[in-house]
C-alpha cells in the first residue's frame, strides 16, 4: 500500500506540471515569445472594416462555384466570390517566388515590382517602381473603405513608406515578404497592424 501511495503521490505531481505547462502555453507571455520566434499569427477578432462573410458559392454557376473554391484554398482564406477573376488568377501565379531585391520576375520580385507587374498584367496600368513614387502618385484610403485592388503601404523602421502589397479582400492583402516571398498576410496581424500607413487607390 505504501508504494502506490507513493506513485499516486509522483502521479498527483505530474500531472500538475502539464496542467502549469498548458497554462503557460496560454499565458500572453508565451504568446509574445512565440511570435518572436516565428512571426506574427493572424488576430483572431476582425477589424472594424473587414466585412463579415459565409460564402455560399452554391448560388454561382458551376463553374464559377468551382473557381472562387479553388482559389480559396489556393490563396488560404474563404473568398466572398464577386473578387475580379484576373487578380485572383495572377496573384495565385505569383505566390511563392521568392523575394529579390530589385527583382521583377517569377524568379525573385521584391514588394514594389510585385505591385508593378500584378498591375500591369491586371489592369494594364504601369506603376512607378519605387514604393514611395508608388504612394505619391495615389489617392490616400483609410482601412476601413479599402477596396480590393488597392494598394496598402506600410512604413517600417522608416519615417517613409518602404513596403508596399495589394489588398484583395476580407482584410487579405498579398504583397513580397522579405523572409518568406510572395504570401498572403492579413492587416490585423500585430506586425502590419502596427506599421500599416495607408491605402492607395489607382485610377483603373
Amino acid at each position: 500500500m505504501r508504494l502506490n501511495f507513493r506513485y499516486f503521490i509522483i502521479f498527483i505531481a505530474f500531472a500538475g506540471a502539464l496542467s502549469s505547462c498548458s497554462h503557460l502555453r496560454n499565458t500572453p507571455s508565451y504568446r509574445e515569445q512565440e511570435r518572436e520566434r516565428f512571426g506574427p499569427s493572424p488576430a483572431r477578432e476582425p477589424s472594424p472594416g473587414t466585412r463579415s462573410h459565409s460564402p455560399n458559392y452554391a448560388e454561382l454557376p458551376a463553374a464559377d462555384a468551382t473557381f472562387y473554391a479553388s482559389k480559396s484554398q489556393e490563396l488560404g482564406y474563404s473568398l466572398n466570390g464577386d473578387e475580379n477573376p484576373a487578380l485572383l488568377t495572377e496573384i495565385v501565379r505569383w505566390l511563392g517566388v521568392p523575394y529579390l531585391y530589385g527583382g521583377t520576375t517569377p524568379n525573385g520580385v521584391d514588394c514594389s515590382g510585385l505591385a508593378q507587374a500584378v498591375y500591369q498584367k491586371v489592369y494594364n496600368i504601369n506603376l512607378e517602381r519605387v514604393t514611395v513614387n508608388m504612394a505619391q502618385r495615389t489617392r490616400r484610403v483609410n482601412r476601413r473603405n479599402l477596396q480590393e485592388g488597392d494598394l496598402i503601404f506600410f512604413k517600417i523602421n522608416n519615417r517613409k513608406v518602404s513596403h508596399v502589397g495589394i489588398y484583395i479582400s476580407n482584410n487579405k492583402f498579398v504583397h513580397a515578404s522579405t523572409s518568406r516571398g510572395v504570401v498572403i498576410n492579413d492587416l490585423d496581424e500585430n506586425y502590419y497592424r502596427r506599421n500599416f500607413a495607408f491605402g492607395g487607390r489607382v485610377r483603373r
